[in-house]
């Protein structure tokens, strides 16, 4: 009788563990889900075989498996762009502070200051102001008024 490790092939590498030749990436998105089921089928004692109810549970958790992975791929991608969309409002929004006075706190220094707002971009996913020269975080603003 062969057991579960013998039938394995190699792994894929990478950060990813194998177990027995059964990659658990792949285990997880099915790939090698039918090729540990044969083995199980293989390796059962004919005495006392697998019951039709526990290959059946192992079927509906394969498909609750799939049904789970494709809901987390779909969340992840919705996330992505809500995240997407909520930066480009945010910026579309700032875009209408060029040419204002703002008040600010300085994050350099954290104390008050006063400029126009020359330009308006994104630094690593936060909306950066250039106030007179000087990159101001969005969140840093106090007050915002015409320009005087």
């Amino acid at each position: 009788m062969s057991s579960i490790a013998q039938i394995g092939g190699t792994s894929s590498g990478g950060a990813s563990s194998s177990v027995g030749g059964f990659d658990a990436d792949r285990l997880a998105s099915g790939t090698d889900f039918f090729r540990l089921l044969s083995a199980q089928l293989q390796a059962q004692d004919p005495l006392n075989p697998l019951q039709d109810t526990e290959f059946l549970a192992q079927l509906t958790q394969y498909s609750q498996l799939e049904s789970s992975l494709e809901t987390n791929e779909r969340l992840a991608s919705m996330v992505t762009l809500q995240e997407t969309l909520a930066a480009l409002q945010q910026m579309t929004q700032s875009a209408s502070l060029i040419g204002k006075t703002v008040d600010y706190i300085d994050p350099y220094t954290g104390e008050a200051a006063t400029g126009t707002v020359q330009a308006v971009r994104a630094v690593e996913g936060l909306v950066v102001l250039d106030v007179d020269g000087a990159s101001i975080p969005l969140p840093n603003l106090t007050a915002i008024r015409e320009q005087e």
